[in-house]
Order: structure tokens, then C-alpha cells, then sequence
């Protein structure tokens, strides 16, 4: 799942996706409050993601409040989440993970290091880290 609300950066992250060669069902949410929204929804049915990549600023609910709300919430607290945003102040990172965001990464400028970027992101995530099925 993506949560981002500048649609430069969505294709962006679609692109780097494609280009890396990363096979996987992406959602894009434009928001927090969406992303919750469809998360809820998504345990209705079973079919929570593996991951989910939030920017900081995004208008409805940022992605501080969202992640507060994901921890906060016991059937959707494991999710493991990782924010991508161009943010790389220390007040924004220090409180990331005070809320308990599982990684932080800033969003590289040029197409080949995003690329690069989503393809560790995709191996660490995918290949190294043992993640749950589904937690009672």
C-alpha cells in the first residue's frame, strides 16, 4: 500500500516498481484517513498488505496521525510501515519512530536512486525480514 497524495511521486513509485522489476499489488491512497479507511475494509476480507509506504505531508490526515492510528489499533498494529517522503528534519524522524514506524527513508531526487531505493526496500522487506500471515 501507498499513501501518498502527489501524484508525481505515485507514478514515481509505480514506475520504480515496474523498472526494479518488483511484482506486487500496489494500492495508492491519497491519504491517512483513506488509507485507514480501506485497511478496515481490507480485514473485513482478509487481505491486509504486507507493507505500507506513507508520506509525512499530506492533507485529511498526515502520515504522523495515520501511523498513531495503525499502532493504536489492535488488529492493524503489526503492519510493518515505512515512511518515503522528501522530509529529512530530524523532529520528522525522531517522532516517526517515537510513533512507531518501522523505517524511515527520504525520497531520492533522481529516478535511478528511487529505483534503487524501492528495489532494497522490496529485498529487505520481501526477502530478509520474516513477516506474519495474520495476527489474532
Amino acid at each position: 500500500m501507498l499513501v501518498e497524495d502527489n501524484h508525481s511521486d505515485q507514478v514515481m513509485v509505480e514506475r520504480a516498481l515496474e523498472d526494479g522489476k518488483i511484482a506486487c499489488d500496489l494500492t495508492i491512497l491519497p491519504n491517512g484517513q483513506k488509507a485507514l479507511e480501506s485497511l478496515r475494509d481490507m480485514l473485513l476480507s482478509d487481505s491486509l498488505p504486507d507493507l505500507v509506504l506513507m508520506d509525512i505531508n499530506m492533507p485529511v490526515m498526515d502520515g504522523k496521525q495515520t501511523l498513531q492510528e495503525i499502532r493504536a489499533d489492535l488488529e492493524l498494529k503489526h503492519l510493518p510501515v515505512v515512511m518515503l517522503t522528501t522530509s529529512n528534519r530530524e523532529k520528522d524522524v525522531i517522532e516517526s519512530y517515537r510513533l512507531g514506524v518501522n523505517a524511515y527513508l527520504t525520497k531520492p531526487v533522481l529516478d535511478s536512486q528511487f529505483i534503487k531505493t524501492i528495489q532494497q526496500l522490496e529485498n529487505f522487506w520481501f526477502e530478509l525480514v520474516v513477516l506474519p500471515n495474520k495476527i489474532k
